[in-house]
């Protein structure tokens, strides 16, 4: 009678575990956190904390990849808004000049447990500025989940026919070292068994065809990450936007690929141009 009494408990409970949420990333770029510039004032950088923290706390991602941060305490600082999400990873990529942090740096953080964490620049890089990505190994029930911040070169210098060729280029050999960095992470985590990729971030470019030389998400797609903008309307995935007056378009610059996770589609989170002039992405994990 015991044993019957206690298989009609676990069949009342399966239901509940079959129906767990799903858990939901957020990609954002926050233009020169805080403060919205390089030389933001002190009130300035406060207003942008509070605002972006309000955002956050609003959205309470499980999984948090932040562009352009300041720095590690900046990032701490916006992510402790809300509750459990817990800060991994920040890059301290360095000015070449300077050799300063730049103010442009990537944050991982997640409701989840981290199996290790870093970042690394990228090798193909203009000289007077430096990017990378961010990474973070994360520990779900079913798997590791692998997770990367990006932020690919910019569109600065490409007003020309050979600036435009130099740019695409760039842009390629960092989606190709994005590329060699998971295949030496399924080596290094070979041991323990990986559920899915996760690669977010400001890629400064797009599948419209905007950028004829760029194919930089041809290459990640052609190795097996899932687009998750594809089939999404252009107007509803403009996640850049000019301030206003200015000579350019909003376009897509932001995105989320994934693979392990079948065709997920992402979304756009509407947010006011006064935190970023990009917007926040967002995908929901099964």
């Amino acid at each position: 009678m015991k044993f019957l009494l206690l298989c009609l408990l676990l069949a009342c409970l399966r239901p509940a575990w079959a129906q767990s949420p799903p858990l939901k990333v957020i990609s954002w770029n926050l233009e020169w956190f805080p403060g919205k510039r390089p030389t933001a004032s002190a009130p300035e950088a406060a207003a942008h904390l509070k605002a972006g923290q309000a955002a956050l706390q609003a959205m309470n991602p499980d999984i948090f990849i932040g562009v352009e941060i300041n720095d590690w305490n900046a990032f701490h600082l916006l992510c402790s808004a809300v509750p459990g999400l817990v800060v991994h990873v920040v890059s301290s990529f360095l000015d070449p000049q300077t050799r300063e942090i730049r103010p442009q740096q990537i944050g991982i953080a997640s409701k989840l447990p981290c199996q290790g964490a870093w970042s690394e620049a990228w090798k193909a890089n203009v000289p007077h500025i430096s990017r990378g990505f961010s990474f973070a190994a994360l520990q779900a029930p079913a798997g590791l989940l692998m997770i990367y911040g990006n932020h690919l070169k910019s569109n600065r210098g490409s007003d020309t026919p050979e600036g435009a060729a130099d740019v695409a280029a760039i842009r390629n050999d960092q989606a190709h070292q994005l590329l060699g960095h998971m295949k030496a992470m399924q080596l290094a985590y070979r041991s323990l068994p990986i559920k899915a990729w996760l690669a977010g971030g400001d890629f400064n470019t797009n599948h419209d065809g905007q950028f004829p030389l760029c194919h930089a998400v041809a290459i990640l797609t052609r190795a097996g990450l899932h687009n998750s903008w594809q089939g999404v309307p252009r107007d509803q995935r403009l996640t850049w936007r000019p301030e206003p007056g200015s000579r350019f378009e909003p376009t897509t610059f932001d995105y989320l690929f994934v693979k392990g996770f079948g065709e997920l589609t992402a979304s756009a989170v509407p947010q006011s141009i006064d935190l970023s002039d990009h917007l926040p992405v967002q995908l929901l994990l099964p």
